[in-house]
């Protein structure tokens, strides 16, 4: 549990500096160091209950998308802002460098294995963003037409 919170706070802190280069100031600052916060615990919860990295990612990449295009309503600021900062502690650096490093190394079964989980995550989180920004457009669109007509 400790470790847990500790990745949840540091995922703040992470977000948090990546809104700090973005030149984020007051609400902003805090709402997208939360974003990342937030994809993180999301990450969390799906790799306790089921551990799959696929999965958890893509959960999480959806769940960072719903809170980055709520956040940019309400906040009045381009959706990537938060999303940028939402899907930071889901980004596989760490895999990749060891991609690169098992490549410059000829360690070819290294790179693969590496590579694949690299390229696994990548495409969770992708899918991720595009599955729940399509969901999120959608209701979007028909709660405004819901809200038209009645």
């Amino acid at each position: 549990m400790k470790a847990e919170i500790i990745q949840v706070l540091a995922s703040f802190v992470g977000s948090f500096g990546f809104a700090v280069l973005y030149n984020l100031r007051g609400k902003k600052l805090c709402m997208a160091g939360i974003s990342g916060m937030v994809s993180w615990i999301a990450y969390l919860i799906v790799w306790n209950e089921m551990p799959s990295t696929f999965v958890a990612n893509l959960v999480a990449a959806a769940v960072a998308t719903i809170y980055a295009e709520t956040m940019a309503r309400i906040l009045k600021t381009p959706v990537t802002v938060f999303l940028i900062t939402g899907i930071i502690p889901l980004v596989p650096g760490g895999n990749l460098y060891y991609t690169m490093n098992y490549v410059l190394a000829k360690q070819w079964h290294l790179f693969y294995l590496y590579g694949q989980k690299t390229l696994l995550i990548a495409v969770a989180v992708a899918a991720g963003i595009m599955t729940a920004s399509s969901v999120y457009g959608i209701c979007a669109s028909v709660w405004k037409y819901c809200k038209k007509e009645i």
